[in-house]
C-alpha cells in the first residue's frame, strides 16, 4: 500500500526548514503561554573532557518551531513528530507525521475525533512502511485512537475503548477504577506494555487485539521500596529500565537496565536478563517519550549511560535531568532551564529518526 510523502502538500505552505533543532539528540522545553512569546529551549547534553564530575556539558539554544507552535503534537520514540491541526467546531483536522531532521511529512487521514486531554503517540513501525499503525493513547482513561499509514477512503481514524481490568485497590475504594495503559513500546509491529506480573501485547490485525505473556520483574535492591520503570524499544529489542528510589523518598538509589527476549511468537514467558553494559549506546528517558540511541559517540554523547528526567516533585521547570553511569554507578545532575515556569508540556527528547 502506498503512502503520501510530501514536504509541501498544501498550496501556499512553505516547505519546513530541515533540522530546526540542530544536531540530535536534544532535550526540548516548550514554554511560553502567550503565543507571541512561545519558544523552544533546545538542550544538547554533550560529552565533555575531564574525569568524574565533569563528563557532560550543556549547550543551550532558543528557537521557535512553527510546526510545534501551530499544531497539537507529540514526539514519538521513532523520532517522528505527530502533528494535528488545532480543533475547530464542525471540521475535520489535518494530521501528519513530520521528520524534524529532514522536513519530510507523511500524510495521515483527516481526524474527526477530538484528541484526549492528555495523550501520547506511538508508531508500530517506521512510518515509511505501509504496515505502520499510528496509535494515539489516552493517558487518563482506557481509550485510544488509531489509523493505518496509507489508509485510503473509508480507512481513517478509529476510536476504541479497551478493557484490561480494574485497578487493584481495596473494596473501600469503590467504585472500582478501570486500568489504562500509561506507556508502550513497539517491536516488530506489535505494541508492548507492562501490567502487574504480565507483559501486555497489542496487535492490529487490522483491529486491536490484546494478549498477555508471563513477565518476571526485577528484584528491588536493598533499601528501595518503590521504583519508576520505562519500556524502551530499539532495532527489534525491548528493554525495561528501572529507576529505584531510597525507601519512600525521592532520592535515587540506582538504575538498572533489563533486556526482554521475546523469543518466538508462541513463548509464554519472555527471557529476562540484566544488562550491565550498553557499550556505545545510551538510553534517553522522559515522561513524554523514551528511546535507545545507538552509536552515541557519533552524536557527541557518552555511551553506557541512562539519561532520564526526574521530576517526582512536579517542579515547574520540568525537574533536573540525571545522567546515570552504568559502569561505575555514579550519577550527575544538571539543571538546564531553572528559570522556566510556563511549560506547555513535559520536556521531551528529539532523536534521530533512525535510532
Amino acid at each position: 500500500m502506498e503512502h503520501t510523502s510530501s514536504t509541501s502538500a498544501h498550496a501556499g505552505e512553505r516547505p519546513p526548514a530541515p533540522a530546526p533543532f540542530g544536531p540530535l539528540p536534544v532535550l526540548v522545553y516548550d514554554h511560553g503561554l502567550d503565543p507571541v512569546s512561545r519558544r523552544h529551549t533546545v538542550v544538547r547534553i554533550a560529552a565533555a573532557g575531564g574525569g568524574a564530575g565533569n563528563t557532560i556539558a550543556l549547550e543551550t539554544t532558543h528557537v521557535v518551531v512553527p510546526e510545534l507552535t501551530s499544531n497539537d503534537y507529540h514526539v514519538t520514540p521513532h523520532g517522528w513528530v505527530f502533528l494535528s491541526e488545532p480543533a475547530a467546531a464542525g471540521t475535520t483536522r489535518r494530521t501528519r507525521l513530520w521528520n524534524p531532521t529532514t522536513g519530510e511529512s507523511v500524510e495521515l487521514p483527516r481526524m474527526e475525533q477530538l484528541l484526549p486531554a492528555n495523550w501520547k503517540c506511538y508508531l508500530s513501525d517506521d512510518p515509511t512502511a505501509a504496515s505502520c499503525v499510528v496509535l494515539v493513547l489516552a493517558m487518563s482513561e482506557p481509550s485510544l485512537l488509531y489509523c493505518h499509514v496509507g489508509a485510503t477512503a473509508g480507512g481513517g481514524w478509529v476510536a476504541h475503548d479497551y478493557d484490561i481490568g480494574d485497578v487493584g485497590l481495596p473494596p473501600s475504594y469503590a467504585p472500582p477504577r478501570r486500568q489504562f495503559i500509561s506507556q508502550i513500546a513497539a517491536v516488530n509491529g506489535r505494541f508492548y506494555f507492562a501490567d502487574t506480573g504480565k507483559l501486555g501485547v497489542l496487535e492490529f490485525t487490522p483491529s486491536p487485539e490484546f494478549s498477555y505473556l508471563d513477565y518476571p520483574h526485577i528484584e528491588f535492591p536493598e533499601g528501595s521500596n518503590f521504583a519508576k520503570s520505562f519500556l524502551v524499544a530499539s532495532h527489534g529489542e525491548l528493554f525495561d529500565v528501572y529507576v529505584f528510589f531510597k525507601g519512600f523518598t525521592p532520592e535515587i538509589l540506582a538504575a538498572r537496565v533489563c533486556a526482554i527476549d521475546l523469543g518466538g511468537a508462541g513463548d509464554e514467558r519472555p527471557a529476562f536478563r540484566e544488562v550491565g553494559d550498553l557499550g556505545d549506546r545510551a538510553l534517553l528517558l522522559g515522561d513524554a517519550n523514551a528511546a535507545l540511541l545507538c552509536s552515541v559517540s557519533a552524536h557527541g554523547v557518552k555511551g553506557n549511560r541512562v539519561y532520564f528526567m526526574h521530576n517526582i516533585l512536579e517542579e515547574p521547570d520540568g525537574g533536573p535531568p540525571r545522567v546515570y553511569d552504568l559502569g561505575d554507578g555514579s550519577m550527575e545532575t544538571v539543571r538546564p532551564c531553572p528559570g522556566v515556569s510556563e511549560l506547555m508540556c513535559k520536556p521531551f527528547w528529539v532523536m534521530p529518526s533512525a535510532t
